[in-house]
């Protein structure tokens, strides 16, 4: 009988938690609405990877990266974000009316790094943010706040992983984002 009554409470209880909906659901949906708000609808964000937020740009405000894939292509004229290739920077070849046609290493298609510099309380959640950066052409298959010590002021960096290949991260240089190989482990 006890067998009977534990079995019934917790087939109630998955019943309840599959009726509920989730909160992570809830949070993708409102993530989603943020970058479309402030990127455009082309851009969906993809669930392989975690939302990271940070002080990248070392203001003292929360600042906010996506991982995304864009329906249809990107635009690398806008005037809602600014596009740059900071790994082909590196490299001598960054201008991403350039960069931006190269064929994808994924199957998938190309995947974008949505980076949004925040204002105030609202942080990277305000309506009219300071800055909106969308990288292309990077290379990584984990992502990872890490942190990278500039003039004595420690401030948080994008680590990116690509398994078996190469270590790399991005970092805010005051101007734009510089991408660097290796890595920033402290």
């Amino acid at each position: 009988m006890k067998r009977i009554a534990v079995s019934i409470a917790v087939l109630s209880f998955c019943v309840t938690l599959l009726a509920s909906p989730a909160p992570e659901a809830s949070s993708t949906n409102e993530v989603q609405a943020i970058i479309s708000a402030q990127f455009g609808p082309q851009f969906v964000l993809s669930q392989s990877f975690p939302v990271l937020t940070g002080d990248f740009n070392g203001d003292g405000v929360e600042d906010a990266a996506f991982v995304v894939t864009a329906r249809g292509g990107l635009q690398t004229d806008s005037s809602r974000f600014r596009v740059i290739d900071p790994s082909s920077d590196y490299f001598g070849i960054g201008d991403p009316k350039v960069t931006s046609q190269f064929a994808s290493q994924y199957p998938g298609g190309s995947r974008y790094l949505l980076i949004i510099h925040g204002v105030g309380k609202d942080a990277w959640r305000v309506k009219e943010p300071k800055e909106r950066f969308v990288l292309i052409n990077l290379s990584f298959d984990r992502i990872s706040v890490g942190h990278i010590e500039k003039k004595k002021k420690v401030m948080d960096d994008i680590d990116l992983e690509e398994s078996g290949i190469l270590g790399s991260f991005l970092y805010w240089n005051g101007h734009r984002y510089k991408w660097q190989p290796g890595s920033t482990q402290m």
